[in-house]
């Protein structure tokens, strides 16, 4: 039995000392097969305190003996997948084309593995795929890397809706590895959507209207036409509430999560009499919620109801845009 690196192993205790108690003890103990019990009483042991640090330093004393580096390989990556899984992280959306098989989608996720090895075993002899899947809330999860007798590649995650001919990568740069995997998944075609973002649930809704659940709002923006409002505390004249649910009814009831958005347009010089010429602007916006950013910006009178940012962010299909006023 090969023994584990000292680097497979600190990179191992790396990965559980980042986790929080309760998740450590949730997702890291059942890969080594040990009770909670066993490794606490461990740590008293060791006159140590109840921390992930020092239960990953436990642990890993445990591991250097007992498993071989095989073994210490494959809990590596569960592990890598299962926090890719469960912590934010940028994902890039993937438009899947001409489907190859025919079979249901569990069908395909079960032999996608298999797919994979063949695949890269008729090209490159030389070099294997570690492959690692979990499910998680109707999602397949997948982390593929390259290995060699002497080198390892980076690690490419996938999240896969079942069903749906789209694919989230964590790059969008590894397209050796990203085709080998379009392929396992009974694809023959990809195309890069240029839509990325943290929350998946969000990019499924914007690539595929279908997920939204009330979508009347989808259909066509309303007319501005501000009136007065009455409220609890009286009549707003100022057109401040009328302003704020005018938005509400464009962004919809729940609005997707996107965290950037880059639009490029022209437009013509603000003086004609000075120059005649168009001008090329680029628009880089990057919030924690672009959607709630708008909003604040028309609530404080930074921005009219009616600006094209609405325009754009109702029809959105993609975080780089290119827009022109024709396309209204």
């Amino acid at each position: 039995m090969e023994a584990p690196s000292k680097a497979k192993i600190a990179e191992l205790q790396a990965i559980m000392t980042k986790m929080p108690l309760q998740v450590c003890c949730v997702m890291a103990l059942p890969e080594f097969e040990l009770k909670w019990s066993e490794v606490s009483q461990a740590v008293r042991n060791a006159r140590l305190h109840m921390t992930t640090a020092n239960i990953a330093r436990i642990i890993c004393r445990h591991v250097a003996r007992s498993l071989s580096a095989e073994d210490v390989d494959d809990i590596v990556a569960r592990l890598r997948l299962k926090m890719v899984a469960t912590q934010s992280r940028m994902w890039h959306v993937l438009n899947l084309y001409d489907r190859c098989v025919d079979e249901p989608p569990h069908v395909s996720a079960r032999r996608f593995n298999a797919r994979l090895r063949d695949i890269f075993k008729k090209g490159r002899r030389n070099i294997r795929p570690q492959v690692q899947i979990a499910m998680l809330d109707n999602l397949m999860y997948a982390s593929i890397q390259l290995l060699s007798q002497t080198t390892e590649s980076s690690v490419l995650y996938m999240a896969i809706p079942l069903g749906q001919d789209v694919a989230l990568v964590s790059t969008p740069n590894a397209k050796t590895v990203i085709r080998a995997c379009v392929n396992a998944l009974g694809y023959n075609e990809h195309q890069d959507a240029k839509l990325s973002g943290r929350d998946i649930t969000s990019l499924l809704r914007i690539s595929n209207k279908a997920w939204n659940g009330n979508a009347d709002h989808l259909y066509q923006i309303p007319a501005y036409q501000p009136a007065p409002v009455i409220l609890n505390n009286g009549i707003d004249y100022t057109n401040k509430a009328y302003d704020e649910n005018y938005v509400d009814s464009i962004l919809g009831p729940n609005p997707p999560l996107l965290t950037e958005l880059t639009i490029t347009t022209h437009k013509s010089f603000f003086d004609p009499s000075r120059l005649q010429k168009m001008m090329n602007l680029t628009i880089k916006l990057k919030s924690d919620d672009v959607a709630k950013s708008l909003k604040s910006w028309v609530m404080n009178r930074a921005l009219a109801p009616t600006s094209e940012f609405f325009q754009i962010f109702h029809n959105i299909k993609s975080n780089k845009i290119t827009y022109s006023k024709d396309d209204d």
